[in-house]
């Protein structure tokens, strides 16, 4: 599949280890805390299904909630360029709805982000292996389009060891660069499972646990808002570390 040019951009691209995991809210963290920090930075998804209609047009409501949340003003389309209506894998949805994907237009959105913007947190769709265009072109192709190192976010409980070190490994057989794990929705009170996760996580797939990200009741609350920013931002800087340990590593090889 021949993919049009784009700008070479800094940040981190967010995928899970399934769906339903908080991708959104943990790639709108990473902006709203970079931009904190006095950063230039933006949130950026290049494709969304499932998208709702409002005033005749599909509304991202990733990139709505993710713009809210980091204090961004650009319109909608330029954060996700591609938007498609029924909530299946966005390839599988462009079939059913007769569409085709035009990736210029995510080109363009990049090329006119990247003259206000210095990093970019991106969220993909789904996990490594959801397919973005058909069959041919997926979650993990689209991250080596991009050149970004990969965060992956899972679940803390059961079930977690084994989906994280399944996307790890997938991860690297692409040749793709893992900077770190965050473990969402960790329960106030953890179970065995819970509790023992991260450490077994961290000695099978030889990457950081970069957070624990607790439940927040309410986000759109100040204190809700506010509580899970600040775990973002240990989060954050925890990201930052293992990013400066890689560079370093890389260059000592």
């Amino acid at each position: 599949m021949e993919l049009p040019s784009i700008p070479p951009i800094k940040g981190i691209f967010v995928t899970g280890t399934d769906t339903g995991v908080g991708k959104t809210w943990i790639t709108a963290g990473i902006a709203a805390v970079w931009r904190r920090w006095g950063l230039k930075a933006a949130y950026f998804k290049p494709v969304q299904s499932g998208c709702p209609e409002e005033g005749g047009r599909l509304i991202p409501t990733d990139a709505r909630f993710a713009r809210d949340l980091a204090g961004l003003e650009e319109p909608l389309e330029f954060l996700t360029p591609l938007t498609l209506r029924l909530p299946l894998a966005p390839g599988v949805a462009a079939v059913q709805e007769g569409v085709s994907l035009d990736w210029g237009r995510v080109a363009a959105a990049l090329e006119e982000l990247t003259a206000r913007y210095d990093f970019f947190a991106v969220e993909g769709a789904g996990g490594l292996y959801v397919p973005l265009d058909g069959n041919r072109f997926l979650v993990l192709d689209l991250i080596r389009w991009l050149h970004l190192p990969l965060l992956v976010v899972a679940r803390a409980g059961l079930g977690a060891i084994n989906h994280t070190a399944l996307t790890v490994m997938a991860a690297r057989h692409a040749g793709l660069a893992v900077a770190g794990v965050i473990l969402n929705r960790y329960p106030p009170k953890p179970g065995l499972a819970e509790q023992t996760n991260p450490e077994v996580i961290q000695e099978i797939t030889q990457v950081p646990i970069l957070g624990k990200i607790s439940e927040v009741e309410d986000i759109n609350l100040t204190a809700g808002r506010e509580g899970f920013l600040a775990q973002m931002d240990a989060a954050c800087r925890s990201l930052e570390q293992a990013c400066a340990a890689r560079a370093f590593l890389e260059c000592m090889v």
